[in-house]
């Protein structure tokens, strides 16, 4: 089997998993996975101004007097 046989099809089959995924990400049930994972990039901010905060009332790495 090759492109010959297959080509012809693929189109439509893209088309039908492009519709498939469009319709999915649509759907209101998934509304709250999707504003959780876009906010994901954002949760590594909060940890590492937690960790300076603490990093500020703990030891010091003598860079601070320079």
């Amino acid at each position: 089997m090759s492109y010959e046989v297959y080509g012809p099809y693929l189109p439509v089959i893209m088309l039908i998993t492009f519709i498939g995924l469009f319709v999915w990400v649509l759907l209101p049930g998934n509304k709250k996975r999707f504003d959780e994972a876009s906010q994901l990039p954002f949760a590594d901010e909060e940890q590492h101004k937690k960790s300076k905060d603490s990093d500020q009332n703990g030891t010091h790495n003598r860079r601070d007097n320079k």
